[in-house]
């Protein structure tokens, strides 16, 4: 089975501090679960996969198309959550005919839809950008805390969806502190120091 993102010798710094040191890792397709205390660099490793975190020594592979979705919502201020991932598909090149469907699958009303994304509630922000797994049909997707900020029925939506990409043989990589049933269903379990 071929990797679809590999980290060789990964090494990134941030200020005067080494957060990640020669790290090698290879992502299938499947799930892979990034475990570790506060600080020991999840976020960092997530970024480093996406290209976000630039690398002091080592090197990124991809061979495929990356959604890294943060721990905050990451959508425009000022706009709907409907505008943004009709923004976010066009910019990628995608047809954004699928919005619709997609916040309405992640519980968002047609009318929280065309609301300016800071009146909606941190819950309901966080649930739109999840939407933009379906929008954006990208082979590798990249979860910081997926599960932060979300109610029940969101945190199943979110784990079937999970299971969905995993079958559907795309690679998803989610760095958490807890949701220990994914660590069964999971190809590999990272953990940091």
């Amino acid at each position: 089975m071929n990797s679809t993102a590999a980290l060789h010798g990964a090494t990134v710094v941030l200020g005067d501090r080494a957060i990640l040191r020669g790290l090698d890792l290879e992502i299938r397709s499947g799930v892979t679960v990034v475990r570790g205390p506060n600080g020991s660099g999840k976020t960092t490793l997530l970024r480093a996969l996406a290209g976000l975190a630039p690398l002091s020594r080592g090197t990124r592979e991809t061979a495929a198309r990356t959604l890294y979705l943060g721990q905050r919502a990451g959508l425009l201020r000022g706009l709907s959550a409907r505008d943004n991932l009709r923004f976010l598909a066009s910019f990628r090149g995608d047809p954004a005919d699928g919005v619709g469907p997609a916040l309405a699958a992640w519980g968002i009303a047609a009318k929280s839809a065309n609301r300016p994304v800071e009146s909606l509630s941190a819950g309901e922000r966080k649930r739109a950008a999840l939407a933009r797994i379906d929008v954006e049909r990208c082979d590798l997707v990249l979860l910081d805390e997926p599960f932060g900020e979300i109610d029940d029925g969101a945190a199943a939506q979110l784990l079937r969806t999970i299971r969905r990409l995993a079958g559907e043989r795309r690679s998803v990589v989610i760095a958490t502190h807890g949701r220990f049933e994914l660590d069964a269903g999971a190809n590999e379990v990272v953990r940091l120091a």
